[in-house]
């Protein structure tokens, strides 16, 4: 068999169309409005990866068991929908309850 030539010329990357990200700050997260917004802008824009990591960085600020009595949902359900190794696949009433508890 031949060997498949490859060109030395390589594309550079295309870093400069990448927007320069801020993260939130601690006091960001604790501001509700701000999450909820936040999240459903991932919602809108299908981002559902990023609406995993704005939540988990906010239960990370507040107290997760007052979070999931006034949500209405499971702790294990919470922990599940913010752990990286499972699929997240939340039902509409799970995230339903998740904002409007945050939007309160």
């Amino acid at each position: 068999m031949d060997k498949i030539a490859t060109s030395k010329k390589q594309k550079k990357s295309g870093t400069k169309s990448l927007k320069e990200h801020a993260p939130f700050t601690s006091k960001e997260l604790k501001d509700s409005k701000l999450v909820v917004d936040t999240l459903l802008e991932c919602i809108r824009s299908g981002d559902l990866e990023s609406f995993r990591e704005v939540l988990a960085a906010h239960l990370m600020t507040i107290n997760k068991v007052k979070f999931v009595k006034k949500a209405g949902i499971s702790r294990r359900t919470l922990y599940t929908l913010i752990d990286p190794k499972k699929e997240f696949n939340p039902e509409l009433s799970t995230i339903s309850s998740i904002i409007q508890s945050l939007a309160a």
